[in-house]
């Protein structure tokens, strides 16, 4: 497959179709949110435009050089803790159906016949994140654990009882670059050798200035992105192959942020690699946000803490990302299935 790019523009905020995923942060990583008045809990009609007019100039670069493939959208997950919100009560109303309208197709040639999907980690810019080690002192991490991170995220999907479609890890073949998204947020040019991978990329640890390059100054509150691109025919037309109602997944490239301290105990500012890991990948595999995500006018009328944040359903594809572990739960698992049930 293949999907050469020379993007090039500067980037905005990148929320796809109607970048309703988007939701308003603030410059500081701490614990007490504090209404700000004058900001939205939603993208206005002329920030959707914005970002509407930048997907489309990605877009337009890839059918320049004949990819056969377009980036369908970028779904982001926040840390509540950097965010400054309005005072409106209801923070964010996303309550979706079970995907986004793009899936992998069972046997789709163009991906070598695969029933499920491939994934590997790999990025010719990204790094390692950082953690707290044993003693307490802060340090990198090494790939190894980096490795048992990812498996326990990956194995979280492929231990849906309702498929058996392999999640299948393959190695990053020596001398490609398998990420172009990395490249393109940085104002470079893609390498010459670039060749994904996989159909799930996962991106490896970015520095703050990459977020903030998605999304503006918002930015910094993003700890994960997950771009999906899908496949067109010749004239550029999204394609449906197996004729479900839902264009073909062809690609996706995972971004983590390595700005913040990441690990697997619950401490300030610490971000649990299983929680966000397992939901990017959610969307990388077909899972869209869900859930409404509020507090009450009683809670905000004093100030909204993290305690104050309420979600209907509580779910690990939630929009955002409070503290601790978050594990799959009903509504997780249901929409998997619905989606990959069939997948069999």
């Amino acid at each position: 497959m293949k999907t050469t790019s020379v993007l090039s523009a500067a980037a905005l905020c990148l929320l796809a179709s109607a970048c309703a995923d988007s939701i308003p942060v603030g410059p500081s990583a701490t614990s007490t949110l504090a209404p700000v008045n004058g900001r939205v809990s939603m993208l206005d009609a002329e920030q959707i435009a914005s970002v509407t007019a930048t997907l489309g100039a990605m877009n337009d670069d890839l059918e320049r050089v004949g990819a056969v493939v377009r980036v369908g959208r970028a779904q982001l997950i926040y840390k509540a803790g950097a965010m400054h919100l309005a005072s409106k009560t209801e923070i964010l109303a996303n309550d979706r159906d079970r995907g986004f309208g793009e899936e992998w197709v069972k046997g789709d040639p163009r991906r070598g016949g695969r029933q499920g999907v491939t994934y590997a980690l790999g990025s010719s810019t990204g790094g390692l994140p950082v953690i707290r080690g044993a003693t307490g002192a802060f340090r990198f991490a090494t790939l190894a654990e980096v490795n048992a991170q990812l498996e326990e995220g990956m194995q979280a999907w492929r231990d849906r009882a309702c498929s058996n479609a392999p999640i299948m890890r393959v190695p990053v073949p020596a001398g490609t670059d398998p990420d172009q998204l990395d490249q393109y947020f940085r104002g470079q040019p893609t390498s010459p050798n670039y060749a994904p991978a996989a159909d799930i990329i996962q991106a490896a640890w970015h520095p703050l200035q990459f977020f903030i390059n998605i999304g503006g100054p918002d930015g910094v509150g993003i700890l994960g992105v997950t771009f999906t691109f899908y496949f067109v025919d010749e004239t550029g037309a999204p394609t449906d192959i197996d004729r479900d109602g839902n264009r073909d997944l062809g690609l996706a490239e995972i971004f983590y942020n390595g700005a913040y301290l990441w690990g697997n105990v619950p401490q300030v500012d610490e971000v649990d690699f299983y929680s966000i890991i397992a939901h990017e990948t959610g969307h990388a595999l077909g899972l869209n946000h869900f859930g409404k995500i509020f507090v009450t006018k009683k809670d905000a009328s004093d100030g909204i803490q993290l305690d104050d944040i309420k979600y209907a359903p509580l779910a690990l594809m939630n929009a955002l990302y409070v503290t601790g572990r978050s594990d799959l739960r009903g509504t997780d698992n249901s929409s998997f299935c619905q989606i990959w049930g069939g997948k069999k």
